[in-house]
């Protein structure tokens, strides 16, 4: 297991998770309002032909004639078209949904946050956990890990979520993960304490599997990087700082 490629997994873990609880909420609201405009939109559609005559089904000149029908049709013009967002604009809609998503709300307390962002963040990882659960299993049997071996894994993936998430919480406490604003220089900051984290992890993994091992889990499809950055129990993060002025 490269040590990169679990950082790259891991590392942009907590950002992921954002993203897919955005998209879903993204898409709940998204069909709701499909699903209010349904009955206007069923109702302003009006047939081509009365009633009484059923259109022959069939025939290529049945088919043509359909698409000239609806060729002639006068087109709807769309009304009130969005202008398209600059680049920076963009940026800033996207740095303000995160901040709703995952920013404390005015008077907001701990225990409101989590019961608001804790079952968002489960919801968004629920598929995907089970998903590497099972690709785990099939792996390891392929690779014929002992039930010794996996105990010592459990324990090591134990070990490397506890020191994860201290990590991040110390972040998130002092401002170098936020959800207000862009701090690149504290994301880099918090990705090099990672990158120690997964550098042990690395040495420990060789100590429990052999190179044959570790060649047949990855023979047969299945990743630890993918597997630590989604297992990770990120629901578990302590909530940021209130926003200043609140």
């Amino acid at each position: 297991m490269s040590r990169w490629r679990l950082a790259a997994a891991v590392a942009p873990a907590v950002l992921a998770s954002a993203i897919a609880v955005w998209l879903w909420r993204d898409n709940r609201a998204l069909r709701a309002e499909l699903e209010a405009r349904a009955p206007v939109a069923t109702a302003a559609v009006q047939p081509d032909t009365p009633a009484s005559e059923t259109p022959r089904r069939g025939g290529v000149a049945s088919f043509l004639g359909g698409l000239g029908r609806a060729s002639e049709r006068e087109r709807p013009a769309l009304k009130d078209a969005p202008a398209e967002e600059s680049r920076a604009e963009r940026r800033r809609r996207r740095q303000e949904e995160l901040r709703a998503m995952l920013g404390r709300e005015p008077g907001e307390s701990v225990e409101d946050y989590r019961a608001r962002v804790a079952p968002m963040i489960q919801t968004a990882l629920a598929v995907p956990r089970t998903r590497l659960e099972e690709s785990r299993r099939e792996a390891e049997k392929a690779a014929r890990i002992s039930d010794q071996q996996r105990a010592k894994i459990d324990e090591l993936f134990a070990d490397v979520s506890r020191e994860t998430l201290a990590l991040t919480n110390q972040a998130i406490a002092s401002g170098d993960l936020t959800p207000y604003e862009r701090n690149y220089a504290g994301v880099l900051s918090w990705a090099g304490g990672l990158g120690a984290i997964l550098g042990t992890t690395q040495t420990r993994m060789g100590e429990i599997l052999s190179e044959e091992q570790r060649a047949a889990m990855s023979d047969a499809g299945f990743e630890w990087a993918e597997y630590f950055g989604v297992k990770i129990p990120w629901e578990e993060l302590q909530p940021p700082p209130p926003p200043s002025g609140s």
